[in-house]
């Protein structure tokens, strides 16, 4: 039963629309056109921002849920949408930006999209609730397919900051979808948008979800998850929902009825809601692709859009193939996990990792609760994971303090260890620089010399605490300086020096199949000829091919050049 508060409010509210003056100029479909078209258009954000609060303000004071609301509603997010790509075209730019100017920009992006989910979500509730529906059938499939995408774009920009999906987001998903199920629309075509591409209907942009969620285990850079999300409406001919399982066919399944999102198929129970789906047929259009792009074909012949790399676009189809592979074939841990508990120095960034491997041969490391780590502190971290408050005033008292550790360093006790990686759960709520692709230095607090790590799983466990994956290079790093070569007679591939420069620091990276280095892109250019000091032997390379990169510090190939 409503309060006296809630019905004065609506009383209010049904006097005086959203909540404002009577010459609000959102009060009519003509005011809300009028008001849109003379917002200014030159800052992007600030546009937006107005937008967003009168959506906000629009789902705050709803009490009606005529078809003119609705017009109105549907009207502010169709403007909004040019507004809302400009963000995210900032955003997936700019990886290096403040903390400041990322928080600024996801919030404005994410709180937009839910206004939208929101509004879209009470009406087609409201809607289908409706004793008579003549004059709104019509209008609910549209709404329903616009709320089920927006609830996509959620889950992804939550997925973007490695957040796990909102309480109740996977519900009210699934619910718009059996509304359309229970409608007889889910596979009808349609256009959300005017300016879409092509018709979808709430099946396929349902599976686009599901899909996009199956890829993405934490493992995913924010531009790979957005070029995925446009790759992916041309494979959705190659998937379709069935109610009736087929365990010779379907691989995947999702419960309607549960607040997650989809799974493997295993053990299905037949009295749940499910929805199973095979993705044997985008398989094989996925290996197709693969081998077109190595046989030299481009990615926009292969319709993977025109700003994808080739590179790139090999890395995330290989993902995209493990990912959406069957249980029997998916892909297998490379090594076993063991749990335990470990104190590590971590540090991160190139340059910190150049800096520390100089300092190796300093004085070993100390504690920052004394001059090394003693009895007590070692065994409240095998005892409870981390070091007493009572261990670290007992020891504060026994000790004159020591001189305070390099700022560069981190000591993260991690919580399961393998012969190609560490786990562990660290706080986060400051380490702006923590994402996926981030290189890492890695001491065990034991040991003497430093690894090198890169972060390939991350998701966000709370707002304070995050759980981290790192896989470990099998090679021990080498502090080496490079010296570029004015040399014009030093040539690979066509390509040669121009003058010379001042030398960089890289991380030699020694390996029976192939020499490597680490250094920071802006160095890299491929067939550049550098003279290595600081090894054994000086000798001249040439930089090869890529083998990986991401913000701060890219791995190339090392190809031997005669001097």
């Amino acid at each position: 039963m409503n309060s006296l508060a809630d019905k004065f409010v609506s009383q209010l509210t049904r006097l005086t629309p959203f909540g404002k003056r009577v010459d609000d100029p959102l009060t009519s479909i003509k005011a809300a056109t009028r008001w849109v078209e003379n917002l200014p258009i030159g800052d992007a954000f600030k546009c937006q921002q107005v937008i967003f609060h009168a959506l906000k303000r629009f789902n705050d004071n709803s009490a009606q849920y005529t078809k003119d609301r609705l017009a109105i509603f549907m009207l502010l997010d169709e403007k909004s949408r040019d507004l809302q790509d400009t963000l995210v075209h900032q955003y997936l730019r700019n990886p290096r930006m403040s903390r400041v100017q990322e928080s600024r920009l996801w919030h404005a992006v994410y709180d937009q999209y839910w206004e939208i989910a929101r509004g879209y979500h009470t009406f087609v509730l409201h809607l289908t609730h409706e004793t008579n529906r003549n004059q709104t059938d019509k209008v609910v499939p549209p709404i329903t397919l616009r709320a089920i995408r927006t609830f996509g774009q959620l889950l992804k920009w939550r997925a973007i900051r490695y957040l796990p999906a909102g309480e109740k987001f996977w519900l009210r998903l699934h619910n718009l979808y059996r509304i359309a199920e229970t409608g007889g629309f889910h596979r009808q075509p349609q256009r959300a948008y005017a300016e879409d591409a092509s018709d979808c209907s709430c099946e396929t942009a349902h599976l686009h979800i599901l899909m996009l969620n199956l890829a993405n285990s934490g493992t995913l850079y924010p531009k790979q998850l957005d070029l995925l999300d446009r790759w992916l409406p041309s494979w959705h001919g190659m998937l379709q929902l069935d109610s009736d399982f087929d365990p010779d066919i379907h691989n995947f399944v999702v419960d309607l009825s549960a607040d997650h999102g989809p799974r493997r198929v295993r053990k299905p129970e037949p009295d749940k809601p499910l929805r199973f789906w095979t993705t044997s047929a985008l398989q094989q259009k996925l290996q197709a692709i693969q081998t077109a792009l190595q046989q030299g074909n481009t990615p926009a012949q292969q319709e993977l859009t025109e700003n994808a790399r080739t590179t790139e676009s090999l890395e995330l189809l290989e993902h995209l193939q493990c990912q959406w592979s069957s249980l029997a074939t998916r892909e297998q841990r490379r090594a076993p996990r063991e749990s335990i508990k470990r104190l590590v120095d971590v540090t991160h960034g190139l340059n910190a990792i150049v800096n520390q491997i100089k300092a190796i041969n300093t004085p070993a490391r100390v504690s920052p609760y004394g001059t090394g780590l003693n009895y007590n502190e070692a065994d409240d971290v095998h005892v409870y994971g981390f070091i007493t408050e009572r261990t670290r005033e007992r020891v504060s008292h026994m000790r004159v303090p020591a001189i305070a550790a390099s700022p560069d360093v981190e000591r993260w006790v991690m919580h399961d260890e393998s012969e190609c990686g560490y786990g562990a759960i660290v706080e986060s709520r400051d380490k702006d620089w923590l994402h996926v692709g981030a290189l890492v230095g890695i001491k065990p607090h034991e040991a003497s010399t430093w690894q090198i790590g890169v972060v390939r799983r991350l998701s966000r466990v709370n707002d304070d605490t995050s759980s981290v994956g790192i896989e470990t290079l099998a090679e021990i790093p080498t502090l080496a300086m490079l010296h570029a070569t004015s040399t014009l007679g030093h040539a690979v591939n066509g390509h040669n020096n121009g003058s010379a420069s001042q030398p960089h620091a890289c991380l030699w990276l020694a390996s029976s199949s192939g020499d490597s280095v680490i250094i920071d892109p802006v160095h890299f250019m491929p067939g550049q000829i550098f003279q290595v000091h600081d090894m054994p032997e000086r000798k001249f390379i040439a930089l090869g091919n890529p083998i990986e990169r991401s913000i701060g510090w890219m791995r190339a190939t090392s190809e031997p050049v005669s001097s």
